[in-house]
């Protein structure tokens, strides 16, 4: 198995499409294809399925691609190793939600900074659906959200906190005069019957979020004016801080602007609590600064 072959059929399973993996790959088409056909033949056995779906793996092409990402994973770990044994600046490579981004980069990234001193944080937005996949087909080392139950069944993790759906609003909203305090909820509570005329701003239909929005707005038998559907969560925040409504999202530890003119307040019925943590491969080892950098997570969760 050579490197370059590895990584042309992991693009090609990742796609389910030749066109868009050769286009992910910089290489033309026929290339591609030539080099499928040369590996099949080699191998004595088709390594995809090809159905109007797109490009399947077969039970042979399985195996090969568990140990291609296993080659892949190997090539870019000693790179990171050799880089940081060399005295290069580590590098952190990350797959993190947009909801995500503020903290790590407010909070989390300053105090790793410290302890390792030139480093480089290399981290894509990914949605918490493709945080799994970015991470298996090795676009990022480590992901960074929530960890399902699936996550955990296909991958490693470390849990750095636990977070649920709180409300979100302005520090001079009148929610917060009516919220009360209880020894029982980490936040100032409300119920449900105080959402009911209260504008919310909300995200994409697909996001997340407004799925476990949608849920128990239905559960609790409301239907709250939306003042504002926005792409993200990130920016459903940045616009409940500017007065514009109120919403429900994770109870991530709030940081800059969001932390500014946010508070968080508990809600009746609200959905269970959630695990959040990294995620990364199996087999994989991380090194000092990955270590440290699930420490720094470990931290700022526990403070919060």
């Amino acid at each position: 198995m050579q490197l370059r072959e590895c990584e042309y059929i992991l693009a090609i399973a990742r796609f389910g499409n030749m066109g868009k993996a050769a286009q992910h790959l910089y290489v033309s088409q026929p290339a591609l294809s030539k080099m499928l056909a040369k590996l099949e033949e080699e191998i004595g056995a088709p390594l995809f399925e090809r159905q109007s779906s797109g490009m399947l793996p077969t039970s042979v092409g399985e195996i090969y691609l568990q140990h291609a990402r296993r080659m892949v994973e190997l090539n870019a770990q000693m790179e990171r190793e050799l880089k940081n044994a060399s005295g290069k600046k580590p590098v952190l490579s990350v797959g993190i939600t947009m909801l995500r981004t503020d903290l790590l980069v407010q909070t989390v990234f300053p105090g790793l900074q410290r302890r390792f001193p030139g480093m480089v944080a290399n981290y894509i937005h990914t949605p918490q659906s493709n945080l799994a996949v970015d991470v298996i087909n090795n676009r990022c080392a480590l992901g960074f959200g929530i960890i399902s139950d699936k996550l955990q069944l296909n991958l490693r993790y470390e849990k750095v906190g636990e977070e649920t759906y709180v409300l979100a609003v302005p520090k001079n909203h009148p929610l917060v005069t009516k919220a009360k305090c209880s020894p029982e909820w980490k936040y100032p509570l409300i119920s449900p019957e105080d959402l009911r005329d209260v504008p919310f701003v909300l995200s994409r239909p697909d996001a997340y979020s407004t799925r476990e929005a949608n849920r128990f707005f239905e559960a609790n038998g409301i239907q709250p004016p939306v003042a504002l559907t926005l792409t993200t969560t990130r920016d459903v925040l940045y616009a409940v801080a500017s007065g514009v409504g109120v919403s429900l999202v994770p109870s991530i530890p709030l940081s800059g602007v969001a932390a500014q003119n946010l508070t968080y307040l508990s809600i009746e019925n609200a959905p269970e609590p959630f695990p959040v943590g990294i995620i990364y491969r199996k087999g994989y080892l991380l090194n000092r600064l990955e270590t440290a950098f699930i420490d720094e997570l470990l931290t700022v969760y526990s403070e919060t």
